[in-house]
């Protein structure tokens, strides 16, 4: 028992210092600043930090980062760009020499860093080790011991990092953040030799590519405008049950300070239960999700929606959110006659009731207009944007989906009314995406919007199309575009009224009473919606919401369809 005990005390006594030694050498490391170092145009930090998960990872603000399993040595080498000298950058893409001079010069900058701060690194844990060592004993000799065996095993390790080092791995990267969802830089090496050369050219693609995400960036039209000046909004649509669609949204949420979300319908494809289920990711994205639905959400992924503690849904109302006034109105078809076997005549059922919807959601926000002349309605919102008369000259700004492509029309037919078409934020996943790829066609791409609005006047100053790759497709743009200075008086077309029903004796479906859901199987009808007669009490003036989904009125039947894609 006591030669048990002596052998304990005796290893207890040489395995304290050594982890004391350790923790100080962690501290010395972590305390050990970034070396700077210039990549052709792009300034950028490297620090080297000791890791279970060894690789190379290079943050890029704010679009997230990208890692490579470069080595195997318990090191993690962290770069982050601090900066792209933009002019410099310009000339980078656009002029062979100046690429010629960063494939040369670009390799030997990064390793004079990474030496630089392993050199620090291994300062730093020596002299952490020895003073954590020398103060808690202090003793001299064990202080040394204690240095030296931290610089060793420092020294080691970033000696394993050279040794390991796999320059192919650069063709193989991770993403995190919005890269997660558009491996922009994902194509940047395409030789099969991992040679030094093909290393250099990968190296000096990747940079230039990294340019050209800060050029764009830079070129933000703020119109004058501080950030603190603007309201950001992400504008999303026909999402059709890509779970990718909403990591997209939190992503862009996050990393551009956007305000709030708006969602143009098509979120599901079929509404079926489970589809439902999958829409209480909204209740976590952190900001307002304003809604409305489209031709393929029933009432199951309404109700889901209505139900999310930052959501609200609007069917003829009118709601405002960080000072923006929004209308908005769901599409009066589920599932869509032109989708369905009801022929020619359904598809002209579908478009009449189109039609009406927007004339109605029209003299909603006429009405309102009238009621709050000081602030009047800034956005309306409807799915599909094929039949516009009954907005044209009413709304400043109308926002759609449906189309799943990028449309943007402004002054629209010369009634001051700009119209905004965003594609498919889901690649169209559930409702027609696969399709090109299972044919060996491009598959859609994942779309969406941002839309900077002037906080005093409500005004859009400036708008970001943002495209990502669909389905394995490895690419990304920011197009920035400023809005004209000229600013068109809304004037309602001579030819553009709201449509009216042209058979009364048909049985209509109901007009749409202000935060009413209609059941879904009046909507499969094959009947035109229509507006209201005259004298009607859902006709006689907008209802206002603030953004409560408890105002919504629940749905009165299940969801029994189950209409085809």
């Amino acid at each position: 028992m006591r030669l048990i005990d002596r052998v304990r005390g005796v290893a207890w006594r040489r395995l304290v210092p050594v982890v004391v030694g350790i923790l100080g050498a962690l501290v010395g490391i972590l305390l050990t600043p970034p070396t700077t170092v210039d990549v052709g145009p792009v300034t950028a930090t490297i620090h080297l930090r000791p890791s279970m998960d060894p690789r190379t990872v290079i943050l890029l603000p704010p679009v997230g980062e990208v890692s490579f399993a470069t080595h195997t040595a318990p090191v993690e080498i962290e770069a982050t760009v601090q900066g792209v000298d933009i002019a410099a950058a310009e000339n980078l893409l656009y002029s062979d020499e100046a690429l010629r001079e960063l494939e040369r010069t670009a390799p030997e900058a990064i390793t004079d860093g990474a030496v630089r701060n392993a050199g620090l690194n291994a300062l730093a844990a020596m002299i952490g080790a020895s003073v954590a060592v020398g103060l808690t004993y202090r003793h001299v000799r064990r202080a040394v011991v204690a240095g030296g065996s931290a610089l060793a095993v420092t020294t080691v390790s970033c000696g394993l990092i050279a040794a390991t080092f796999r320059p192919d791995s650069l063709r193989q990267p991770q993403f995190d953040g919005l890269l997660s969802q558009a491996a922009y830089v994902a194509d940047i090496g395409h030789t099969t030799m991992a040679d030094y050369g093909s290393y250099r050219s990968t190296l000096a693609d990747f940079v230039g590519q990294v340019s050209a995400l800060y050029i764009a960036a830079d070129s933000l039209p703020s119109a004058g405008r501080s950030d603190a000046d603007l309201v950001s909004v992400l504008h999303v649509s026909d999402i059709h049950d890509n779970p990718q669609s909403y990591d997209v949204i939190r992503q862009l949420t996050a990393q551009f300070d956007v305000s709030f979300i708006i969602d143009t319908g098509d979120i599901v494809s079929w509404g079926t239960p489970w589809e439902d289920a999958q829409l209480n990711v909204i209740g976590g994205l952190g900001v307002p999700y304003v809604f409305i639905a489209g031709n393929h959400d029933g009432q199951g992924a309404i109700s889901t929606i209505a139900a999310q503690p930052n959501a609200v849904v609007l069917n003829n109302q009118v709601t405002t959110v960080d000072g923006l006034t929004i209308a908005g109105i769901g599409d009066p078809r589920f599932a869509a006659d032109d989708d369905s076997d009801s022929g020619a005549a359904g598809r002209a059922r579908g478009t009449a009731a189109v039609a009406a919807t927007a004339g109605q959601l029209g003299d909603t926000v006429q009405a309102y207009d009238a009621e709050h002349p000081d602030a009047p309605v800034d956005i309306a919102l409807i799915h599909d944007p094929t039949q516009p008369d009954g907005l044209l000259g009413r709304a400043p700004l109308v926002l759609s989906g449906h189309m799943h492509k990028n449309d943007v029309q402004l002054d629209r037919d010369g009634s001051g009314t700009d119209w905004f078409t965003v594609g498919s934020t889901g690649g169209a996943l559930a409702s027609g995406g696969v399709r090109p790829v299972a044919d060996g066609g491009k598959p859609l791409d994942l779309d969406a919007r941002l839309l900077h609005f002037d906080r005093a006047t409500g005004e859009l100053v400036a708008y970001d199309d943002i495209t990502m790759g669909g389905l394995g497709l490895v690419s990304v743009s920011i197009q920035r575009h400023a809005m004209p200075d000229d600013d068109d008086p809304l004037v309602v077309p001579e030819d553009a009224e709201s449509p009216v029903t042209e058979d009364p004796s048909r049985s209509p479906l109901p007009s749409i009473s202000p935060g009413e859901t209609v059941p879904d199987d009046e909507r499969i009808t094959d009947q035109p919606l229509v507006t209201s007669p005259p004298g009607d009490d859902a006709s006689a003036g907008p209802a206002t919401t603030d953004g409560d989904p408890a105002g919504q009125t629940p749905p009165t039947t299940a969801p029994t369809p189950t209409p085809t894609p």
